[in-house]
């Protein structure tokens, strides 16, 4: 058991697992927790200490996995994604068609959601602005499709998985 002691506090260095992970509270999101990092917990307070490297690209992560999950955005998801991008609220309630009102309960009310259109509107939004490339590729080759059926153009496709350096890797190709 590694201990260090910091402002009266003696602390015990334990890292993260999948059977223990770390609680990332300071992600935004009440639901992050991370596997594979260093951290220290006061033997006395319970208070928690991180060491959490290259966080710029854990943020991206974690709302690239926001914007890409099926399940519709809550509360706390939308107000990530607009705090991730420097919006005022009242400058996303106009960018996604509500009032000021509506949006604030939208980012608080737990169990208030948003329409379908206006779910897809934050994440079109997000992945076009964000800067992450991934997201931005990935949504023009979305919309491409879409543009394709709308000319009426056979846009069949398979999906190919395959297994390099001990990861899956799928994508979508013609058929």
């Amino acid at each position: 058991m590694v201990e260090h002691s910091h402002e009266n506090h003696i602390f015990v260095e334990k890292t993260a697992t999948a059977k223990a992970p770390y609680h990332f509270v300071d992600s935004g999101l009440p639901n992050v927790y991370l596997i594979g990092i260093k951290y220290w917990v006061c033997k006395e307070c319970g208070k928690q200490r991180a060491e959490i490297p290259f966080l710029k690209d854990l943020m991206v992560k974690i709302a690239r996995a926001v914007v890409r999950q099926e399940a519709p955005l809550n509360n706390a998801e939308i107000r990530f994604l607009r705090k991730r991008l420097g919006k005022k609220s009242s400058e996303f309630a106009k960018i996604v068609g509500v009032t000021p009102e509506h949006f604030s309960r939208l980012e608080s009310a737990d169990g208030y959601s948003t329409s379908p259109s206006a779910d897809k509107l934050i994440r079109v939004y997000y992945s076009l602005l964000s800067g992450d490339e991934t997201l931005r590729d990935t949504m023009n080759k979305h919309i491409d499709a879409y543009m394709a059926t709308l000319r009426g153009e056979d846009h069949t496709s398979n999906f190919h998985a395959a297994l390099r350096n001990e990861e899956w890797e799928a994508e979508t190709v013609p058929a």
